[in-house]
Parts: structure tokens; C-alpha cells; sequence
């Protein structure tokens, strides 16, 4: 014979099932595609981006003259003198087991003089973004995904004051390419590369980077630019060894 459970009993099950089931979900949804832990005898890559000479492009200033000025510099083409690329994203991709990040600090992106600072940054799938507004013009911070040729909208925030910082954890629930745009001054643009893992860089003014403790083993190293686009070179990291690797677009 079956005994009728009593009300107080059901829904306790219920309750647990819904935990259950929600867990369950959780885990699911955060199982990582990479696995972080201790590199032993990693080696490095090293390198330089350059570019052939080019000047930045020069943009027209429509709003707010009196603070943002009548030009702001693109900061697309940054070049030096010997040709070093500045804000080349240089990333490994693919790879499945490495070192954990040095930092889990949040990211901070500023609307700074009618710019977003930094122009060009890398940033930790899962981390809480945060946006501020340095200026005392009202911005926005709007963000979108491109993926598969098609820009779609993640989350737009206003920061009508100046001081005001605003953190949002969906920005980067989500690996890949982020355009950052600020509405009300349709020049302001900025990218940020998501990712799982730590073994990317943004290149400095002399277009160096330097990615250390990466196992051995080869791989695809993918320096992307806003402007130039995509190139991918196979590299192989020996065990205490480093690599240098100079690509030019």
C-alpha cells in the first residue's frame, strides 16, 4: 500500500528536486573549457607586431566642444618609428591547459576626455566589468558582441556624472570580441578581447608582447588589430625555452 504524503512533505521534496536540478544547472553551465593549475618548466613566446607606417585618422568632434575639444585621435594606427605596432591583441587560441591569471582584479574601462581608457584590452571571461565616467559630460557605455560577422547588443549603460562607476558581471559572462561605443560622442570606440584563459596580450607602443609559462607543446598564435584584421602563425614552445616570433602585417 502507498501512504498519501502529507502537504508539508511534498513540498519539501519538491524544494529539493528544484535545488537539486538548479545545481545541477550551475555546474553545467560553468565547467570550464580550460583548466587552470601549476605550469612546470613552461617556456615563453616573444615577439614583435609591426606595421607598415600609416597615419592615425583624425575625427570630427560633434558634441560637448567645450570639454572633448574639435579632434580626437582614432587610435587605430599607433606606429613607432621602427615600425612596432601598438594595441595588437596577440592571443593563443585552442589551448586547453595552462597557468591560472596573475590578477583576478576586475577590469575598468574610463570614459576619459571624450576616450575610452583603454583604447584596446583583454579581459577575463566571468569577471565583473566595470565602466566610469571621468569626464563631466554625460557618456555611455554600450557593448556589443561580434561573432560570426553580426554585432549583437550585450548591455548599454548610462553615466550621466562625472565620478559615477557602474559594474556589471553580464559584460563578460561570454568569450570573445566586445565593440564598446558611447552614443552620445559617436567617435568613442573600444575593444575588448573576452577570454578563459591568461595567455593574451595587448602590444605596447614599441609592438612587443611577451606570454610566459606556456607548456610545451605547439600551437596557434593569433594577432588580431581593429584595423588590419586577423593573422595566425604555428609556434613551438620548448620546455624552458623561448620562443620568438615577429609577425608584420
Amino acid at each position: 500500500m502507498y501512504r498519501k504524503l502529507s502537504r508539508r512533505t511534498t513540498r519539501s521534496i519538491l524544494t529539493a528536486l528544484v535545488a537539486l536540478c538548479f545545481c545541477a544547472s550551475q555546474a553545467s553551465a560553468q565547467t570550464p573549457g580550460y583548466t587552470a593549475g601549476p605550469v612546470s618548466n613552461g617556456g615563453s613566446i616573444k615577439g614583435t607586431i609591426k606595421a607598415s607606417s600609416k597615419p592615425d585618422e583624425t575625427l570630427k568632434v560633434n558634441k560637448d566642444n567645450a570639454h572633448c575639444g574639435d579632434t580626437q585621435p582614432a587610435e587605430k594606427f599607433i606606429i613607432g618609428g621602427d615600425g612596432g605596432l601598438k594595441n595588437a591583441v596577440v592571443m593563443l587560441k585552442g589551448i586547453a591547459k595552462g597557468k591560472d591569471f596573475a590578477s583576478k582584479d576586475d577590469p575598468v574601462i574610463s570614459n576619459k576626455d571624450c576616450k575610452f581608457a583603454p583604447h584596446v584590452m583583454v579581459a577575463r571571461e566571468g569577471a565583473q566589468m566595470k565602466v566610469r565616467n571621468d569626464d563631466p559630460v554625460s557618456h555611455n557605455s554600450h557593448f556589443f558582441l561580434m561573432a560570426a560577422g553580426k554585432k549583437s547588443n550585450v548591455i548599454n549603460l548610462a553615466l550621466p556624472k562625472q565620478g559615477l562607476e557602474i559594474g556589471k558581471p553580464k559584460i563578460l559572462s561570454k568569450a570573445g570580441l566586445l565593440s564598446l561605443n558611447c552614443d552620445a560622442h559617436n567617435w568613442m570606440q573600444s575593444w575588448i578581447w573576452v577570454l578563459e584563459h591568461p595567455y593574451a596580450v595587448v602590444t605596447g607602443s614599441d609592438g612587443s608582447f611577451d606570454l610566459s609559462d606556456v607548456p610545451a607543446g605547439s600551437y596557434k598564435l593569433t594577432i588580431w588589430h581593429e584595423a588590419l584584421g586577423e593573422k595566425t602563425v604555428d609556434v613551438t614552445v620548448g620546455a624552458g625555452k623561448a620562443t620568438t616570433t615577429n609577425v608584420t602585417f
